[in-house]
């Protein structure tokens, strides 16, 4: 089943990254999450669309499940390399070893992927999450792939329940993580899974904009 989902996900990945050379539109606005599209990896979250703040916002509540939204737009990161969003969780996920194939379960994630070319190994991720115990600018190498990396923007029970903030610079994460310069991103992707763990939980995303 793990290995079903990765293979899912990779998949997934590298279609929209294809398909996004030529059916993408140039720039830095995000529509709204409904025009988003749906993946489910294990079983179907249930998705909750909503304005709050008068702020498009989407609630996955997942239920030993897996399921995630992506969407396909270029961004050029030379011009607009802040990835600017708030999200916020229900609850941590608990007995965990995050680093490992079995731990590979967040509330929230948010991915931002690159392609430089049409083969698996020509694409590089992204995956910001909200860790359930590793400190807060850990990164790691996701343990299904090297071709993504892990990155704690908010960890831990302290702040569950309340919006965070984050603005990342997708650019300088890239370059850090992988070794060279990246000048564009071609899918942007919010997930929320507790398949592996068979627990409960709830993240809320809202505010995606990239901005100089």
């Amino acid at each position: 089943m793990l290995s079903t989902k990765l293979k899912q996900l990779s998949c997934t990945f590298f279609t929209f990254a294809l398909l996004s050379f030529a059916a993408t539109s140039h720039g830095e606005t995000l529509p709204p999450f409904d025009q988003w599209q749906q993946k489910d990896f294990v079983g179907t979250n249930k998705f909750v669309y909503s304005h709050q703040d008068n702020t498009a916002t989407v609630q996955m509540d997942s239920d030993q499940t897996a399921s995630g939204l992506f969407l396909e737009q270029q961004i050029d990161l030379n011009k607009t390399p802040l990835l600017n969003w708030s999200w916020k969780i229900s609850n941590t996920l608990h007995s965990l070893k995050e680093r490992t194939k079995s731990g590979d379960d967040y509330s929230a994630r948010v991915y931002v992927l690159t392609s430089t070319g049409p083969f698996p190994w020509q694409k590089k991720s992204i995956s910001y999450v909200w860790s359930n115990y590793q400190s807060v600018g850990e990164s790691w190498p996701n343990p299904y792939t090297d071709s993504v990396v892990m990155v704690a923007v908010d960890s831990g029970k302290k702040h569950q329940g309340t919006w965070q903030h984050h603005q990342r610079d997708v650019q300088k994460d890239l370059q850090a993580a992988f070794g060279k310069k990246f000048d564009k991103i071609d899918v942007i992707a919010v997930m929320t899974d507790a398949d592996n763990s068979k627990q409960k939980t709830s993240g809320w995303y809202r505010g995606f904009e990239f901005s100089s």
